[in-house]
């Protein structure tokens, strides 16, 4: 009963199983990915899946391991998913823990919804993954440092980035030092394998999301 309702939802919805195959997936998923039908989807996992969305095996990957992340955890997770090439435009997706009768959780649902606040190229210079987290992994670092280190890992200088976040080059090469520091780090490549472990790399920060917010010009809480 519930699969015929969920067949006339316009909103990309799937769900999938805890060996990470779709269990389901209804017709706007298969018309987001480019595909004719969900039977395409159904009793697959990413890299079985005849659609361009699907052919990155690092990104597969990733979405195999937050299947197994919201079950294990039973805690949601929401990203960005950014894929030039394979769909239109960026989308968010949600994804939340799904349960049987016994409330024993057996797999994850996820829904989708178009993203039109920015171009993915405004901000992505495609050195980050497809599937941005748009919740901090830990409160390790601060959200302002995450906006800094979210610039530093696509290959931004000081300048640029004060630029972009309204701050001198020096504030920010003295906010690098703090960041390098509590890491444990000196060196650039060292630092984005200390935030590859911590999931780091593909955090988003809120301010990224409306340009409107992009500039705080009264703001110094953090830095």
């Amino acid at each position: 009963m519930l699969t015929r309702t969920f067949d006339q939802l316009p909103t990309p919805f799937f769900i999938r199983g805890k060996d990470t195959r779709f269990v389901y997936a209804n017709m706007a998923l298969a018309k987001l990915v480019g595909l004719k039908s969900p039977d395409s989807i159904i009793g697959r996992i990413d890299d079985e899946i005849p659609a361009a969305l699907y052919d990155n095996v690092v990104t597969a990957k990733l979405w195999q391991e937050q299947v197994k992340h919201v079950i294990s955890t039973q805690k949601k997770i929401s990203l960005l998913e950014v894929h030039p090439g394979a769909v239109d435009s960026p989308y968010m997706s949600k994804k939340v823990p799904f349960y049987n009768e016994k409330n024993e959780c057996v797999g994850m649902v996820g829904v989708i919804k178009d993203l039109e606040l920015f171009s993915s190229n405004d901000f992505i210079r495609g050195r980050l993954p497809g599937s941005l987290l748009l919740e901090k992994p830990d409160d390790f670092f601060t959200e302002k440092q995450c906006e800094i280190i979210f610039l530093k890992i696509q290959g931004m200088t000081s300048k640029t980035m004060g630029a972009m976040l309204c701050r001198s080059p020096r504030t920010i090469e003295n906010a690098l030092q703090n960041i390098y520091s509590k890491a444990g780090v000196s060196h650039v490549d060292d630092f984005i394998e200390f935030c590859q472990k911590r999931s780091l790399d593909r955090y988003l920060p809120k301010r990224f999301l409306d340009p409107q917010k992009f500039s705080f010009k009264n703001d110094r809480e953090g830095w």
